[in-house]
């Protein structure tokens, strides 16, 4: 069977707004983005950074290229909108240097930006009775697309950890009852030790969501298991970064197995 093309985009920049110290959120704008799928909140868009040469602007003809020289990069969708063609992602800005980073720090408006997709959405279910997600500044808008969707009669509970209290951000929904921001230079325990508290006393059969650095993960999991009792089977967890890895090889090392 043939391996089916992404569905691929040339868009420009019409609005840039600085969310906080370490957010900068792009709108994508363009008549490219007629038929992009609706309701894909919490999925992501495969992002194609433009050619470090200013003179070299993305193109159709980049879109379908064989070039394994180009990079890509894994963004989350905080929303579409079909009526005005408009795709708004979120940028990590001020933490590391890397070609997506110094992109979107450096955008500005009508830039053009190629992505494609989206993907598929990691979480599909949305009639459980109980929800943990647990999250960093890099998945924010994953939890901020799932948490609507689930059934509002469910016990959600959602921990998002972000590196100062300025990087506290809106959500689209009502996060008062049941959204802790972990404020990481002003904790006193690890984000290991909140979710544990956070989420001692929750049914069995909570359906988990781990979406932060890979180290991080790979602690969480076993404890929420042997502590807590949840099962490996109700948990879905993705390393969107590694500490002191950069993209591109731990992007490798997860399609290897070696993460």
């Amino acid at each position: 069977m043939a391996q089916r093309k992404p569905n691929v985009r040339v868009t420009q920049v019409s609005d840039i707004i600085e969310l906080s110290p370490h957010l900068r959120r792009i709108v994508l704008s363009g008549d490219s983005l007629k038929g992009f799928s609706t309701g894909q909140e919490g999925a992501h868009v495969k992002v194609v950074l433009p050619s470090e040469q200013p003179s070299e602007q993305p193109s159709e003809l980049q879109t379908t290229s064989a070039d394994k020289s180009q990079k890509m990069r894994s963004y989350t969708i905080r929303s579409f909108k079909e009526d005005t063609l408009e795709l708004t992602l979120d940028f990590v800005i001020n933490r590391h240097d890397g070609p997506a980073t110094n992109w979107a720090k450096n955008a500005k408006l009508v830039d053009k930006l190629i992505i494609a997709g989206p993907g598929p959405l990691k979480i599909t279910d949305y009639d459980q009775t109980s929800y943990l997600l647990v999250g960093d500044i890099t998945s924010v808008n994953a939890i901020n697309g799932f948490v609507p969707k689930f059934n509002q009669d469910a016990d959600i509970r959602a921990v998002i950890s972000v590196p100062t209290r300025s990087d506290i951000i809106t959500m689209d929904y009502d996060d008062s009852a049941n959204t802790y921001w972990f404020v990481e230079d002003e904790m006193s325990i690890s984000l290991e030790e909140q979710v544990l508290t956070l989420a001692k006393n929750m049914a069995k059969d909570t359906r988990v969501f781990l979406a932060l650095e890979a180290c991080k993960i790979r602690s969480l999991r076993p404890m929420l298991e042997e502590q807590l009792g949840f099962s490996r089977l109700d948990c879905t967890a993705v390393g969107y970064w590694k500490q002191g890895v950069d993209a591109d090889k731990f992007s490798a090392q997860k399609k290897s197995g070696s993460n």
